[in-house]
């Protein structure tokens, strides 16, 4: 993939069919992606995965599953690389954000939307050179978690996260800065608050590396501290978010229908004369608003809000994770010393 710059997205979330039943006790056994054929130069595989962001444009899917597979499930027990120009590949991708020609009125989901994607396999043939698991429910699950595969997956996110928290906090200073709030207290009051919160991502993201154990010569970011910065993601950033929503007040709502309204002669007056602000013209006040709207507001933001409460699965599971790494013999340990102390004369 490196070497011939070749892009895949991956698809290891079993459809939301129902959930109370394991892979092979639902309703159709392909609804659930699985090997349907097994031939001398390699499997058929048949059902459905998602959730394939960016799928439209790759050039390969990786199918496998990262839910907890249960005896009987072997048939979907497996880890195979498909191009997506494969025959019987289908993807059912999400309705785009992207708004074409309307960078102004929408500076980030115009250049910005990732695509979603359900991924169909109609009886799709995998030779097997690219198949690397093969109905074996232990190698399926050890994949994620006995390498280091989870912890740079999800590291990678953090690092993409942290530089948002970033970008974020830049938009709401700039708001302020342009409608002369900066120094007021409470503005600066919230801003303090969202500048801890994106310093305390900064500082997990950097523990992630700086505790990270060397194993066989391989660097594996700290499962621990990644673990709580995702359990801690999940609930604040909403509250970040709406930070930013206070601050703005209804400066969201009272912008121009679209940058068209700057080029009627009847209106551009009036647009020039009350929409702007005490540092920076109308356009550049309604260009600064539309991009923050972008980001927390329109289906694009909406879009980002959710994905960053769930990309790293149900809130918790990451909490479970946090639980299972976590040092609770040293903790105990010091638990027991104390009530070990002698007594006082």
């Amino acid at each position: 993939m490196r070497d011939n710059h070749i892009y895949a997205s991956y698809a290891i979330v079993p459809p939301q069919i129902d959930r109370s039943k394991p892979a092979h006790k639902q309703s159709d056994p392909t609804l659930y992606a699985g090997v349907v054929k097994e031939r001398d130069d390699g499997i058929v595989i048949s059902g459905a995965q998602q959730l394939a962001t960016g799928g439209p444009i790759s050039d390969y899917i990786h199918l496998s599953c990262i839910h907890p597979l249960q005896p009987g499930d072997e048939n979907y027990a497996n880890c195979v690389a498909v191009p997506v120009a494969a025959e019987g590949v289908k993807l059912y991708p999400r309705r785009s954000f992207a708004r074409a020609g309307s960078a102004f009125d929408f500076p980030l989901s115009s250049r910005f939307d990732e695509s979603d994607a359900y991924v169909v396999f109609d009886n799709v043939f995998v030779p097997w050179e690219h198949v690397f698991i093969y109905r074996n429910i232990e190698l399926s699950r050890d994949q994620w978690f006995k390498t280091p595969s989870h912890s740079y997956g999800n590291h990678q996110a953090q690092v993409r996260y942290v530089t948002k928290l970033r970008f974020m906090t830049g938009l709401a200073q700039r708001m302020n800065e342009m409608t002369g709030n900066a120094g007021a207290p409470p503005v600066q009051v919230m801003m303090g608050e969202l500048a801890s919160l994106a310093t305390i991502y900064e500082s997990m993201l950097l523990a992630h590396e700086v505790a990270a154990p060397i194993k066989d010569g391989v660097l594996w970011p700290s499962v621990l501290t990644l673990y709580a910065a995702m359990a801690l993601q999940s609930e604040l950033n909403g509250r970040m978010l709406e930070i930013i929503r206070e601050l703005a007040g209804s400066a969201f709502i009272t912008l121009p229908s679209s940058e068209a309204d700057f080029g009627n002669p009847a209106i551009a007056a009036d647009l020039e004369r009350y929409m702007r602000s005490g540092t920076t013209d109308a356009k550049s006040r309604v260009a600064l608003m539309r991009m923050i709207w972008d980001f927390i507001g329109s289906e694009f933001g909406s879009r980002h809000q959710q994905y960053e409460k769930f990309y790293g699965g149900a809130s918790f599971l990451v909490k479970t994770n946090v639980y299972r790494n976590y040092d609770f013999k040293r903790a105990t340990g010091l638990v027991d010393r104390a009530l070990k102390l002698p007594p006082l004369e």
